[in-house]
């Protein structure tokens, strides 16, 4: 349903206009501050939002009733999943039988190779929530020659070469921030709609079409990955990790695309996430000692490689407010793919096999 334009008034903020409305969020910018909040679609309204329009609050509780519908039978599926799971144990062998199976060969997920943003960068986060600085952006298009970067068209591009002010710029992420293909980039908004793209094919017959992602499962994991200005490859490191979508149903635009559950998703800080070395779990099966991304995007990994991310993040994240949450994801991640989670092997990444 369509709410933008329509009036809220809300406890503390007073009146306010919708100015954006998404499938699972609307963005209202208030009278009295002028400033733009982000509130949960439908949950908010009642709770914390009136509408003027009481016309539409058929609508919205109707949408309520769906979303409750959906969770009971999400949990329902869950509880038959668990049943099934019991029953498998029940049935093996007493004392020594693993509830889960250790697949190695299942590459439905999947990393992304992405450009170095420090927009929004902090203490808490890599960046990947605003425009570059004036040195990234030099970097990108000067040293690294990224290809979207370097495009005419791109704002960051106007700006390094004087056609348009750091305000523009900013005016025009601040527009499109939440919109995939329309944004100032798609490392720039990483963070803002957690959804990552394939690309585009750089070389051969099919250069510059669409890549798609036929491997992509719902429910795998998808890892975020980059690298430091002039760093070498051997140091790209993972700062994000979210669980896909369990509505993906494959690709439904000209690029490929995979967006995140809306609960399991997890960032890093710069300095966890250079513990967190890409190449520690992956490897080229055809040339395993070879440590190069390549101009591709995205790397297809396996089941027990996303584990072994997972767990390590427990590690990283151990004594943090987010602990509890790292040692979730990983419990349900396992229990998804069926792998015993007591017994992860070690990784064994191209670096890990050049150190061996």
């Amino acid at each position: 349903m369509n709410l933008c334009g329509e009036i809220v008034i809300h406890k503390a903020f007073g009146k306010g206009k919708i100015v954006k409305c998404e499938q699972n969020y609307v963005v209202i910018l208030f009278d009295e501050t002028m400033e733009e909040k982000k509130f949960v679609y439908p949950a908010a309204f009642g709770q914390f939002l009136q509408l003027e329009n009481t016309a539409l609050l058929k609508d919205i509780e109707e949408e309520k009733i769906k979303i409750v519908q959906k969770e009971a039978e999400n949990k329902k599926a869950t509880e038959e999943r668990a049943n099934v799971m019991k029953s498998k144990k029940n049935l093996g062998n007493s004392g020594n039988a693993k509830v889960y199976t250790t697949k190695s060969t299942d590459k439905n997920n999947i990393a992304f190779k992405c450009n170095y943003c420090d927009g929004g960068k902090s203490n808490k986060v890599v960046g990947y929530k605003g425009v570059c600085t004036d040195e990234i952006i030099k970097y990108n298009i000067k040293v690294a020659k990224h290809i979207w970067c370097s495009q005419p068209e791109n704002k960051c591009f106007k700006y390094l070469s004087g056609e348009i002010s750091r305000d523009e710029i900013t005016k025009f992420y601040n527009e499109t921030k939440f919109e995939f293909s329309k944004s100032v980039c798609y490392e720039s908004q990483m963070f803002e709609i957690w959804t990552a793209g394939a690309g585009v094919t750089q070389n051969g017959d099919d250069k510059g079409k669409p890549m798609s992602l036929r491997n992509v499962k719902p429910n795998s994991l998808a890892l975020l990955t980059s690298k430091l200005p002039y760093a070498d490859d051997s140091e790209r490191f993972i700062f994000a990790v979210f669980l896909i979508n369990e509505n993906y149903e494959g690709d439904s635009r000209e690029e490929g695309h995979v967006g995140a559950n809306p609960k399991y998703r997890l960032h890093l800080s710069l300095d966890e996430a250079k513990k967190l070395k890409f190449w520690d779990y992956y490897f080229n099966p055809n040339k395993p000692e070879k440590i190069v991304f390549g101009s591709g995007l995205h790397r297809y990994i396996t089941d027990i490689q996303a584990s072994q991310v997972l767990n390590k993040i427990c590690e990283i994240k151990k004594g943090t407010s987010e602990e509890k949450f790292a040692k979730e994801f990983l419990e349900h991640y396992c229990f998804i793919k069926e792998l015993d989670i007591k017994n992860i092997p070690t990784p064994n990444g191209a670096l890990q096999r050049t150190m061996g």
